[in-house]
Formats: C-alpha cells, structure tokens, sequence
C-alpha cells in the first residue's frame, strides 16, 4: 500500500475532507475530489438525467487518472447509490471502492437491517443492493437531509442527537429488533460513538471494511 494515492470522491468538500482524513489515519496518501460544493447542490446533481450524472462523474475520474492516482474511494453513499461505479471502473480502467460494496457483502450476514440515510434516494438504492443480493432481508430506513447539515454545520455531536430525536429512532430500530443498524451515510460517523453509546445495537459504518477491499484489491495485484 505504500507510495499509492488514492482519491476519494463524495458528495461536499466537508465528507470528501472526512474520507480523505480516514484514510490518512490509516497511513494512506488520499486526495480530495468532491462533487459539490454543498449537500443541497449534491443533493440536485443526483436528481439530474443518469447520463447527464454519468458524462460528469467520468470528466471527474479522468482528471484523476491525470493526477496519477491509483484508486478511487468513494466516501458517500447517496453518490454511490444513484451512480454505477462498477460500470464507470470498466470503463476508466481504476479501482473504486464504494459503500455499495460493503453491502452486498452485509446482505450475506444479516436478514433485517435497519438504515439511516441522508434522504430517501440513498434508503433505496442501499435497499436495492441489499435485497438484490439477499431476497430474504427486510430493511428499514430513514432518510433525513437535516442531519447532513447538521454535520456540515459542524453541531456537536450530542446536540444532533437531541435535536433530531435520534434517541427515539434508535428506540424503534430496538423495538423492531432489527439486527443491525447501518450508518449509511459518511457524514454520520462524526457522531457515531455517541450513537452507539446510546443503544444495544450493532452500529455498522462501512467505511472500515472499505478499507479493507481497497487493501485487498492492491495485494491482489502484486
């Protein structure tokens, strides 16, 4: 793993900056793309046409093969569930390692899931992957855009809790005994400890075993 650099794309400079930092943590040289310059401008980039999406995020990927980047960590999961990175790996010839990945590999371990998303395109698309890949699980979302700016606007962590009832939503995952709850949005591990400090569930942030394929893609390499 050393001496690669690795780009991560999301949707703001402030989740992007998040996912750079993650990976810096573990050692890595990560670059900052971002999409947009705000969630509510990401959040209409990924109600445009999907050619339209696809033509932007493929200009995106070909300014990064020009930096001399090795892979692409995509660091958002509302990004990830309305654009086919698979394809768009094929077609540019890089690795890119998503959220979405992570999921079908959850599918395989679990048969009810409870999920917490930035808005209702991101509950879907996570949904379709799962489903897809395990017939058998039942997911539940919830999507709340507020959250993203809660996060942005850099609110501590307890106080987002507080102000979104989060407290009463882990209630309801509990009640309805999912088995675990993913944070399916990479702005949301800003107040994941508190959240897991507050309930008996298993809390899942994907970005960890993210980590883990793109490791595993470069040693498959060598």
């Amino acid at each position: 793993m050393k001496n690669k650099k690795i780009a991560v794309i999301a949707g703001t400079p402030v989740d992007t900056q998040m996912g750079v930092d993650f990976l810096k943590s573990k050692g890595l040289d990560a670059f900052s793309y971002p999409v947009s310059q705000n969630p509510r401008k990401q959040l209409l980039f990924q109600t445009l046409p999907t050619e339209e999406r696809k033509d932007s995020i493929l200009k995106l990927i070909s300014r990064i093969k020009d930096d001399g980047m090795d892979a692409i960590f995509v660091y958002c999961n509302s990004l990830s569930a309305t654009i086919d990175f698979h394809e768009l790996a094929t077609l540019a010839n890089i690795y890119i390692v998503t959220p979405l990945d992570v999921y079908e590999f959850l599918a395989n371990k679990y048969n009810h899931l409870g999920l917490i998303c930035a808005n209702n395109q991101a509950t879907g698309g996570i949904e379709k992957i799962i489903v897809n890949k395990n017939p058998k699980c039942t997911v539940v979302g919830i999507g709340s855009m507020t959250l993203v700016d809660n996060v942005e606007a850099k609110k501590h962590p307890i106080k987002i809790i507080q102000d979104n009832h989060l407290e009463d939503i882990l209630e309801f995952f509990e009640g309805i005994n999912v088995e675990a709850l993913i944070l399916g949005c990479t702005h949301f591990p800003y107040f994941e400890e508190e959240l897991k400090s507050l309930t008996i569930l298993n809390v899942i942030n994907p970005a960890e075993k993210m980590y883990d394929f793109l490791c595993d893609s470069f040693n498959s390499s060598i």
